[in-house]
Formats: structure tokens, sequence, C-alpha cells
């Protein structure tokens, strides 16, 4: 899948001479080409070892897929929702700019299956012994919890299999197996059939994390904690905190068409409306998700690095805020529906908000997030339907959970992704491998670079700094 449709190299020489087109004189040290949390991630880097560099951003935000909404006195997540305890270097951006990170509160998570809801873990994990068996859930903990003393080789043999292939090998029950498909297609936008076993452990593991018994899942939750985080406003404040103190280093609405090797180093081909400018620089940093990278950086890039990109699926995926006086779902952050077509999650946007201000207690402004995602990443339908086809789909799949929820909705907010998640398909770690270390004076940055998360995208950025200082 292209992002973009390949021009003709005369058609680029005649925009190039074009009286459009001019260069700009100044010749950077680095030029970040994207400002998502991977290129956000570098710039702040490059800014703290005092490089001279410019962030080109071919929207009017930074963030990427981590973008909010503003309705009324609430904001809610178009993209990314929350995530774990931040770690590495995104936990120092935060402490070095006091972003104000806040821990979901419980209950985070609910489900529903056949009409019947479990709110929290432990309802969740009584349902899950009725549906299995104490022993076959204690099965599935003890697999989880093999891996993690794994040596490397173990562990890159589960890279080459998939995960439905591996939970069907050890004989997991098929009903844990529909729970962790609709969290395979919630988080990935990919089934279990489509991403490795190694892509799909992390995830499984942080919902048992240090569960040795099932035993441990049914007791009392004392600690009130979820181990999921955000910031009152959503995650998108992180990146506009970060984009804010970069100010003049971020250069918005440039699109970026090409890079070439020119013999001062890289020339960056961007456009800024109908108007083509170039710059200079001695390294460059893409990140942009896979498609685009391979295609303004065609010229740059060796031929194993193209065939790797070109590897590379990305799922589709749509968010769509529901806006009403009255709630449409308020027991917990995230409802998973588990016997649901497209729909895997509806979330109450306003959780957190009401949790933190109490002021928001009374507010009569609801908002309700739903994700609906393909049945795998061959699944390319979902993005061509109509916005009445998709709420549609709402209302038909949300009815039996939300009874009359057409007649709550009083407004909608559509987002589509065409580059929602890269697919972590069998054999993709051992490529990733090879990709990395093939970099030199042009450095790919992104979660298809690490892990399809905003953290695993954060570390990335920072990564293609420290690889780029050291060559």
């Amino acid at each position: 899948m292209k992002l973009f449709h390949i021009s003709t190299t005369i058609a680029l020489v005649t925009i190039l001479f074009t009286s459009n087109a001019f260069a700009d004189e100044h010749k950077y040290e680095y030029i970040v080409v994207g400002a998502g949390s991977a290129g956000l991630s570098a710039a702040y880097k490059l800014q703290s070892l005092d490089k001279d560099f410019i962030v080109l951003e071919k929207n009017t935000r930074s963030g990427g897929i981590a973008e909010n909404g503003v309705r009324g006195r609430f904001h809610y997540a178009k993209g990314t929702e929350y995530l774990g305890k931040p770690e590495g270097y995104l936990a120092k951006v935060i402490e070095d700019l006091k972003i104000p990170m806040v821990e979901i509160p419980t209950p985070m998570d609910a489900s529903i299956f056949k009409g019947e809801m479990y709110i929290g873990g432990k309802e969740l994990a009584h349902f899950t012994i009725e549906k299995t068996g104490k022993d076959e859930f204690q099965k599935f903990i003890e697999l989880l919890n093999s891996t993690k003393n794994m040596k490397f080789k173990e562990l890159l043999k589960l890279d080459h299999i998939t995960a439905k292939q591996w939970l069907d090998d050890n004989q997991i029950h098929p009903f844990i197996q529909l729970r962790y498909n609709v969290m395979a297609r919630g988080l990935f936008g990919a089934n279990l059939t489509d991403i490795s076993a190694l892509s799909f452990i992390p995830e499984a593991i942080f919902d048992y994390v240090d569960v040795e018994e099932v035993s441990d899942l049914m007791e009392p939750d004392t600690n009130g904690h979820s181990e999921s985080w955000t910031t009152q406003t959503g995650i998108a404040t992180i990146a506009t905190s970060i984009a804010k103190n970069l100010d003049e280093h971020i250069r918005y609405q440039s699109s970026v068409k090409h890079i070439t090797k020119v013999k001062a180093g890289y020339q960056i081909e961007f456009n800024v409306g109908d108007k083509v400018h170039t710059l200079t620089s001695e390294k460059v940093i893409v990140a942009t998700p896979a498609p685009v990278a391979a295609y303004i950086a065609r010229d740059v890039l060796t031929q194993e690095q193209k065939n790797i990109l070109e590897q590379i699926d990305y799922a589709q995926y749509a968010t769509v805020a529901l806006f009403s006086e009255t709630p449409i779902f308020n027991k917990a952050f995230d409802l998973a529906i588990l016997d649901g077509n497209t729909i895997t999650d509806l979330y109450d946007a306003t959780w957190v908000e009401r949790h933190y201000n109490a002021e928001l207690n009374n507010v009569k402004e609801y908002i309700a997030s739903v994700y609906l995602a393909p049945q795998g990443v061959a699944d390319k339908s979902l993005l061509k339907s109509s916005d009445s086809e998709i709420m549609d789909i709402i209302f038909t799949e949300l009815n039996p959970v939300v009874p009359s929820i057409s007649e709550k909705v009083i407004g909608h907010e559509i987002k589509r992704f065409y580059h929602a998640y890269p697919v972590f398909n069998e054999g993709y770690f051992t490529r990733l491998h090879k990709l990395k270390s093939s970099f030199s004076g042009v450095y790919l940055a992104g979660d298809y670079m690490a892990y399809p998360t905003f953290d695993a995208a954060f570390e990335s950025g920072f990564k293609a700094v420290l690889q780029a200082e050291e060559e």
C-alpha cells in the first residue's frame, strides 16, 4: 500500500527547475522528516546535543496518530489512547518538560460477550475460568511466563511462527484465543494469524504482570492501579508539549517528496503549498510510515533496505467519537467487544478528566470513542466505507450493548488511519535487525522500527540519533 503515486523522473526534474523551486542556502547537520512520536523524539535529542537541525512536517500539527479532539469541556483521543508506565527516553523527556502524567483510574477494563458485561480484571478472570476451566487458564499463564526466561535463539524461533500457530501448538483454549484475537485486532489492526508469536507475547504478558497462578487473579484488587498512563487531556499532550519546546525547529505544512545524495550531503525536496523548496543536510532521519520512507528516500536507500520496507504491510483503522447528552458507556475506561464483528473497543473518552477534575463530574456532556478494526491485515474494506456506512456499523453492532444508541448520539466525528499500524508478521524482527544495522547517512525511525506503540516509536527516534552520532 502506497501513500503517494510515484511520479516519473522527467516530471520531478521539470518541477525542480520551475520558477516555484528554490533552494534555502542554509545547510543543516540534520533534517528530520516527520513530527510524529519518533520524529519528535529524534528532534528533542538533537536539541539536547546542540545540533543544527530542522523538522519537516507535512501536517499543521505534530503527533502523528496521537491526536486530540476537543468538544465542550472535554478532550478526546482520535488515535492513541494510553501507554504503559513511561520508561527510557520518553520518561526522561516527560520529566524534563514536567508533563503532568496521570494513571488511568480503575476499573480500566471491561469486556462484553453475548450480552453479559464483565467489569475489571477479577470479573473477566472468573468468566474466563467459566469458559475454559481453571487448568486451561493456568496453562496459558504458564506458557506466557515461560517466555520470560527464554534464550535469544528460542525467542528467535517465535519470530518465525504466527501467534495462532504458537497458541494452537500449545493447545490453548479457543475462548482465550478469541479474547486475544480481539485484542490483536484492536492493538495491531491484525489478527493472530497475521502477527508473529514474538510480537504477540509482550501484549499478552502485560495482562498478567507478576501473576504466577490463576488464583492471583481472583484476589480483590486492593492497589487500585491500572499500570496505564496518559495525561488529563490525552497522549497527544505529550507530543504538543515537545513540539512547543522545539518551537521554530519544526516547519509545518512541508511535504517532503524526494531525498537525493549530493556532494554536500543530502538534498531534501519538499513542497510548501505550490512552492518547491530544497534544503541540504549532513544526515537525515526519516520518521514516517515505511511506505512513505521508501518513496521519498528511494534514491538513497540500498536495494536490500527497499526490499525490506516493501515487505512491511500496514493495517487500516478508524475511530469514531460519539457525542451525547447522556452516557453511552461509563462503567470503565475501555469496553472490549469480544463477540463483535468490526468494533473491538468502546471507550469512555471523559473517564480520565472526570476522575481528576471534580468540577467536570456534573457536566452533561459525554463522549464515547469507538474503535473499528479490519478482520485482518488483508482486509482493506473498512476505509472504503462511507461515513453513513460506518455509522450504520456502529449503530448495528453497539445496539445490543447500548440499547437505542442511535437516539442517544447527537453528533459524531470519524477519523480514518490508512497507515495505522505496521504488522509485525512472521520474520519481522529478523528483517528489522538487518535493516537497523544497515544505515549510513540516512536513518529510519518510527513504530515499524521498534513496535507499534507510541512509546516504542519514541524510543526509535532517540536511538536513530545515537546511531547517527556513532557513525
